[in-house]
């Protein structure tokens, strides 16, 4: 019976968020034309309706007794942040989601959209990947040179717009498995580094150059360190979460900010700085699982006050009233249905136009590369 009971919890979770991200994304699509009027406009109602459903997904939690529990020091919604975390499970994020509707704070906290750095493939999963991408989501390819140029045109937008938000990055690159600790380790066997259990050694990279680009540019007000812990159940994938309804019964999470000006002022001091961060996550977790104490300092920043059923429940109603409207809207009339088709299509056509285009110009580079060099030979 409780076997059945929770496979009943990941199906009622698994269609409750995929209709809300599909009537999401049917109103996001004739939110679009906003932009020819004002890029600005556009991206502070795309954000509203982000932030709301973020709350959402937090409700659909509550309701599942999932109590999401956040300490430490709280997100300021007038700052642009950027937030390490661990990455224990490839469905942090269902978690993180709610995690950040208790850590922001300040007035225009229903407009601070979180952000993801995540997978290219994820941007192309039909109507949630979709929406990441209207949501300005940053998708990286783990090639150097691409990626680079993905955080270039994102770090250019965020100065330009002077645009508030929260960014959050996975160092580590992937979720914790033993397949990925075994890797991990080796690495750490290889460079001399201490062996971890809890966490993977992260990758400096890509947080380097953010933080070093951002400062540049002075668009980047603080970093955030997360904790996340999951002291009981913890769903690996999403067919332990949506299908066995694997729901850990409780979530802890603990935030460190670090004020810019308070970094290492150059690469190599950011990369120690990293992995000095990883050390005491590594230290934490191993306490926490000897002694079952979270080491934490700050307050406790749980907003309860719009966390009760009835709140709970007339959210759920406002989303799936949303979905059903849209998709009657979708099938009733026809314009309407040719916009949403032809912006879907236009989400895989101009990458792979973009992609042809970027081929081509390495390769011409790559002849008159060739050219020059049998000409200086001669």
């Amino acid at each position: 019976m409780q076997e059945l009971i929770r496979c009943f919890k990941g199906w009622f979770y698994f269609w409750a968020w995929n209709c809300s991200i599909v009537g999401g994304y049917l109103l996001f699509v004739p939110l679009t034309l906003l932009q020819i009027f004002t890029t600005k406009f556009h991206r502070r109602i795309l954000d509203l309706l982000v932030t709301y459903w973020q709350y959402y997904v937090t409700t659909l939690l509550f309701l599942l007794k999932c109590h999401v529990h956040v300490t430490g020091d709280p997100i300021k919604s007038d700052e642009i942040s950027l937030v390490i975390s661990n990455h224990r499970t490839r469905v942090d994020w269902n978690f993180l989601w709610a995690v950040m509707y208790h850590a922001v704070e300040g007035k225009n906290r229903w407009w601070y959209s979180t952000k993801f750095i995540l997978k290219k493939s994820i941007r192309n999963i039909p109507a949630a990947g979709w929406v990441m991408q209207m949501a300005m989501y940053v998708f990286i390819n783990r090639t150097w040179d691409e990626d680079k140029s993905v955080l270039d045109n994102y770090i250019e937008y965020v100065d330009r717009m002077d645009y508030k938000h929260l960014l959050i990055l996975f160092p580590e690159g992937t979720d914790l498995t033993p397949k990925t600790i075994e890797s991990s380790n080796r690495f750490a066997a290889l460079n001399k580094l201490p062996k971890y259990e809890h966490v993977l050694h992260p990758r400096s990279t890509g947080f380097v150059y953010l933080v070093d680009e951002m400062r540049k540019r002075n668009c980047l007000d603080a970093v955030y360190d997360l904790t996340l812990i999951y002291p009981d159940d913890c769903p690996q994938n999403e067919e332990q979460l949506f299908f066995q309804g694997k729901f850990p019964t409780n979530v802890l999470a603990h935030l460190v900010r670090y004020p810019v000006p308070a970094l290492p002022d150059n690469k190599e001091g950011l990369k120690v700085f990293l992995e000095q961060r990883w050390l005491e996550k590594e230290q934490t977790m191993n306490e926490f699982r000897k002694t079952g104490n979270f080491l934490y300092h700050g307050s406790a920043l749980n907003r309860d006050r719009y966390l009760s059923k009835a709140w709970a429940y007339f959210t759920q109603l406002i989303w799936l009233s949303l979905s059903c409207v849209m998709i009657y809207f979708l099938f009733a009339h026809v314009m309407y249905f040719w916009l949403v088709t032809m912006y879907t299509l236009s989400l895989y056509v101009i990458p792979l136009f973009k992609a042809c285009l970027r081929t081509i110009g390495n390769l011409i580079f790559r002849k008159s590369s060739r050219k020059m060099k049998v000409s200086a030979s001669e």
